[in-house]
C-alpha cells in the first residue's frame, strides 16, 4: 500500500496535482484514524513521509499537516503515542503489525525459552499479552460493506512503481543541489 500511494503521488506531472493527492491522502489517514485503523494509517504515512515524497517541495501548511500526523507513530519515545493511543481504542481495530511483530520478536529472542530446565512462563506470558491485545480487537467487526469497484480500483495496490524507480522520478521533478522553485522572474533572466 505504501509504494501504491507513493507511485499515485509521483505519477503526477503537475506539482498542484501532486499536492492535492498528497492532501487527500492525509484526509483518507483522518478517516482511517477514525475507525482505528493504524496499520493502513501507517502504511499512508509512511509512504507520504518517504525519502521520495518528504524531498519534494510542498506548501507550508501540507508540511505541518502531515508532521502533526507523523506524531502518532514518533519512534523516539519507543512508540509511547500509539501505545496510548491503542490502549483507549474500542474494537474494531485494526492495529499496527509491524510493532506487534516487532515486539514478539523481542519477548522470543530476548528471552531464553526454559530457565533451570523449566518451562519460562514470563516469557509465555509476554507472549500473552501481545497476542490477546490481537484477539479483543477480533471481537467486534467493522460495518462496512463491500464494494467490487472500489476493490478493482486498488487492484491488490499491485500496480505501483518499484522504489529505485520512485527515487529516479523525485529526481526529475526536483533534481539535486536544487534548493527553491525558479520563480517566473528568475527564468527570464
Amino acid at each position: 500500500m505504501s509504494y501504491w500511494v507513493q507511485s499515485i503521488i509521483m505519477l503526477q506531472e503537475k506539482a498542484q496535482d501532486r499536492e492535492r493527492l498528497l492532501l487527500k491522502f492525509i484526509k483518507i489517514m483522518k478517516h482511517l484514524r477514525k475507525l482505528n485503523n493504524f496499520n493502513s494509517y501507517l502504511a499512508i504515512l509512511s509512504a507520504l513521509d518517504s525519502a521520495p515524497i518528504r524531498r519534494l517541495e510542498w506548501q507550508k501548511q501540507t508540511s505541518e499537516g502531515l508532521a502533526e500526523y507523523c506524531t502518532l507513530i514518533d519512534s523516539s519515545s519507543s512508540f509511547r503515542a500509539y501505545g496510548a493511543a491503542l490502549s483507549e481504542v474500542e474494537p474494531p481495530c485494526i492495529p499496527y503489525l509491524g510493532l506487534i511483530l516487532q515486539d514478539l520478536t523481542f519477548v522470543h529472542l530476548g528471552n531464553p525459552d526454559h530457565i533451570d530446565g523449566k518451562v519460562n512462563f514470563s516469557k509465555r506470558w509476554q507472549q500473552f499479552n501481545i497476542l490477546d491485545s490481537m484477539r479483543r480487537f477480533q471481537q467486534a467487526h467493522y460495518e462496512i460493506r463491500r464494494n467490487d469497484d472500489i476493490i478493482s480500483f486498488f487492484n491488490d495496490f499491485s500496480d505501483h512503481l518499484a522504489e529505485e524507480a520512485l527515487w529516479e522520478l523525485s529526481l526529475k521533478i526536483k533534481p539535486r543541489n536544487i534548493t527553491r522553485r525558479k520563480t517566473e522572474r528568475d527564468e527570464k533572466t
